[in-house]
């Protein structure tokens, strides 16, 4: 895949990374849903420009006008129109939440004040001026002089917000950025909007994103996770938290497996069959297989993920399928690009 333009890559690991996250496990995936509404027209995006007299960071402004511009509306949305991103995903150019404060005062056209060299100690020194009697209006300026000169593209909940550096020498930079200003910002490591993207869809991909536990509770015990894992099974909480708690376990008891499989039998409601079928391969490999394998004929994206994400190193188990899988999805795109880019890596890796 390295040899496509990054253009390429990111619409196909758009896809695959959509394709991956199926129950929409990485945090803010439920607001954005991997969907990205059209590319915005260069001269939507010049006027936008001239109105606030700034320029874009060049590869974000090659995301906009060639990959996408914002989402579409949804009822889980948590700021609107944001699109496929890191955390609540990437604003509609134009989005109000764009702006930490009016934009009318200019800070947007100015050198930022936080750089590499802002230590903690000096950024909290700017709370040192907010006092209780400073009026809302010199409270504004130092917020602007602040974050002079980035310009806020998506949302991370809480207080938190994903901003970018449009002036001065990081420019092009990704940024933590708070509206509360006892919080001091943060680089993100890449040096422009596509590389962090991508870098974003990679995790996805990888499963990083996905495995990653962060919602453990070590003082619940395995039976209770699992018998609540299984009484959620049909409400929206369970897709965010008890995925990530039943997958912390490292092995399940003969008890718990038997209740998952008296679920998996007993349910007719196929993504919720596929969501334990992922649990009983990962904790119940060998006694699965003959799921798995009915898997590979009634849903082969489903499989392809269960492989990759729950018994990667036992890939080579199922080349067989795989082939037919090939054989008989050739026009299939999604399919074939997830083979391409995914199981076959696995294949050559394990």
């Amino acid at each position: 895949m390295n040899s496509l333009n990054q253009i390429k890559r990111i619409k196909i690991k758009l896809g695959l990374a959509k394709n991956t996250d199926t129950f929409f496990e990485v945090f803010g995936a439920t607001s954005h849903q991997y969907v990205l509404d059209t590319p915005i027209l260069t001269n939507e995006l010049s006027n936008f420009e001239n109105t606030y007299n700034i320029t874009l960071p060049k590869a974000y402004k090659l995301f906009l006008t060639e990959i996408g511009n914002g989402g579409l509306e949804y009822k889980n949305s948590v700021v609107g129109n944001s699109g496929a991103g890191p955390d609540y995903g990437i604003f509609k150019l134009g989005h109000p939440f764009h702006f930490i404060v009016e934009p009318s005062s200019k800070y947007l056209e100015k050198e930022p004040f936080f750089n590499e060299n802002t230590t903690v100690e000096k950024w909290e020194g700017i709370q040192d001026k907010m006092d209780d009697n400073i009026s809302d209006e010199d409270y504004d300026k130092e917020i602007a002089e602040a974050y002079s000169g980035i310009l806020n593209i998506g949302y991370s909940g809480c207080s938190g917000y994903l901003g970018i550096v449009i002036n001065g020498k990081n420019k092009g930079r990704l940024v933590v950025t708070y509206d509360q200003i006892e919080y001091c910002p943060s680089f993100f490591e890449e040096n422009n909007f596509l590389d962090w993207y991508e870098n974003w869809l990679d995790r996805i991909i990888s499963g990083e994103e996905i495995m990653k536990n962060d919602f453990i509770s070590q003082s619940e015990k395995e039976k209770d996770i699992v018998t609540q894992f299984i009484s959620n099974i049909d409400h929206e909480y369970w897709q965010f938290r008890r995925l990530n708690y039943l997958r912390s376990l490292k092995t399940l008891t003969n008890n718990s497996l038997n209740k998952l499989w008296k679920k998996y039998k007993s349910i007719e409601q196929i993504e919720q069959k596929i969501c334990i079928l992922n649990f009983l391969t990962k904790f119940d490999y060998l006694n699965s297989k003959e799921e798995i394998s009915k898997c590979s004929k009634m849903n082969p994206l489903a499989f392809l993920r269960n492989i990759h994400l729950y018994a990667k190193e036992k890939t080579n188990d199922w080349a067989n399928e795989i082939n037919s899988i090939k054989t008989e999805n050739s026009n299939n795109l999604e399919v074939m690009e997830y083979i391409k880019f995914v199981t076959e890596l696995d294949l050559k890796n394990y």
